[in-house]
């Protein structure tokens, strides 16, 4: 009869909670549970698990939504379940501001009440990659392409922090706006360089490589395993074992090859399944070593889709510029900012660019062929593959007139940068364009005065013969 009245107590506290009001808790610490309701207004469950949830609300402080996720200690069974459970918690508050990755959910803050532990963390609207792990509701090729290197690119930034996940899985990777991809929910994370005790056997058991069951080590091939396990089900809307019970899918794990990809679907390309079964094998020495090799397979794999033409891959551009001299000393992170506010375009020979006295504050970058800069009709420069050109008018922030002409040479290809969108960027973004921008006139100065140098000296050696 207790425990019924513990559980009728827990819901109705839920149920106050929820509405945002005072509730008398023995022992009770008001001001700090009025704290946190003021701050924060609850608009909606966004999750549920064995010893949480998560809510969308509303940061009356600093006036954003947030996603708060709550680990209360009642909802477990046993001392034991507490202890793991807090551990859990803890490796995600030690993460809070560590993490700062744009595939990554961002943890703002990690406090307490005497109800619950919480998270606070960036809001990601688009819901999980859970909701298209069923064969009636599978994402194209292209897509699933794109998420998994967007993951991948997650995964290699947080291991070279020293943090394996160890639990990824559809259901701990969020899609936002505009193609946004987020990996979640690191609590049982294996930090590297930690002193505290780790939580040990922890994921979930279809994503659980099968050197796990023999108590061997976190490494980086874990991560591997199940982002293919989870790749393998975004492409079939199947697991790739189908075990019936916790044992039998070890065993399969431990002794048994998984069901081959063109046995379930038969239009994945071949480098596409190469690079599922590379990730997923069974001995982690066979899967790749490396997250950048993982990467190239996979867009290796994307000229073998039908149709690639028709989607825009922000891996494929993250690519195109992390190659172009000009970004040579961006961050990985600054290279994905500059991929979401670029627009690409391409030019025939002959097209202008932009004209001497036009108003912008647009930059560009070249990314082939070839172009001609003129001021009053006279040849000043060419521009070439990874040439920037229209910082000026960027930096000239009182007027924005262009100072040159641009036309295209040859057909040309490049990215267009609006003024407004960098003025917006990261201040580590901002930087990199300036230490860049300063680099580009130094070379510049440096060239015009080779040029003049040249005219002198022609000039000279043409008065001595005279």
């Amino acid at each position: 009869m207790a425990n019924k009245d513990d559980s009728h107590g827990l819901s109705a506290l839920r149920k106050e909670f929820m509405r945002g009001t005072t509730v008398e808790v023995a022992p009770p610490r008001p001001a700090q549970n009025d704290n946190f309701r003021h701050r924060f207004e609850m608009r909606k469950e966004l999750g549920r698990g064995a010893a949480g949830e998560v809510h969308l609300a509303f940061d009356t402080y600093l006036q954003r939504e947030v996603a708060l996720k709550l680990t209360r200690s009642s909802y477990l069974n046993n001392a034991q379940e507490s202890v793991r459970n807090r551990k859990m918690w803890l490796n995600e508050t030690r993460l809070a501001g560590k993490l700062q990755h744009p595939f990554i959910v961002q943890i703002f803050e990690a406090c307490s009440t005497d109800e619950f532990d919480y998270l606070v963390m960036e809001y990601v609207p688009g819901g999980t990659l859970k909701q298209h792990a069923a064969f009636d509701n599978l994402l194209s090729l292209n897509r699933v392409i794109d998420i998994l290197y967007k993951v991948c690119n997650a995964l290699d930034y947080s291991h070279k922090m020293g943090i394996l996940h160890r639990d990824i899985k559809p259901s701990n990777v969020l899609l936002g706006e505009n193609n946004a991809v987020k990996v979640s929910d690191f609590g049982a994370a294996f930090l590297f360089n930690s002193d505290t005790t780790q939580v040990d056997m922890v994921g979930t058991l279809p994503f659980m490589p099968p050197e796990q069951f023999s108590q061997a080590r976190p490494s980086m091939q874990s991560d591997v395993y199940a982002v293919g396990v989870m790749a393998y089900q975004l492409l079939t809307g199947m697991l790739p074992f189908t075990a019936k019970s916790y044992d039998e899918m070890i065993y399969q794990k431990l002794h048994e090859e998984a069901l081959p990809l063109e046995k379930r679907r038969q239009d994945i390309p071949p480098a596409l399944r190469f690079a599922v079964h590379r990730a997923m094998h069974r001995d982690k020495e066979m899967r790749y070593s490396s997250w950048k090799a993982f990467c190239d397979d996979l867009v290796a794999a994307l000229p073998s889709v039908e149709r690639p033409e028709e989607v825009r891959f922000d891996s494929a551009h993250f690519d195109v510029l992390r190659n172009l001299a000009f970004f040579a000393n961006f961050t990985d992170n600054e290279i994905w900012e500059t991929v979401g506010i670029s627009q690409w375009q391409e030019n025939k020979a002959g097209e202008y660019i932009v004209r001497e006295g036009d108003v912008s504050s647009s930059l560009y970058v070249t990314i082939s062929g070839e172009a001609v800069v003129t001021k009053n009709e006279v040849e000043l420069a060419r521009m070439h593959s990874g040439n920037c050109f229209g910082e000026i008018a960027y930096l000239d922030e009182a007027r924005h007139v262009r100072l040159a002409t641009v036309k295209a040479v040859t057909d040309l290809r490049l990215i267009m940068i609006e003024g407004e969108s960098l003025q917006h960027a990261s201040d580590g973004l901002q930087a990199s364009f300036a230490k860049a921008f300063l680099n580009l006139m130094i070379t510049r100065i440096k060239d015009t005065d080779r040029r003049l140098l040249a005219v002198l000296l022609a000039s000279s050696t043409g008065s001595s013969a005279e």
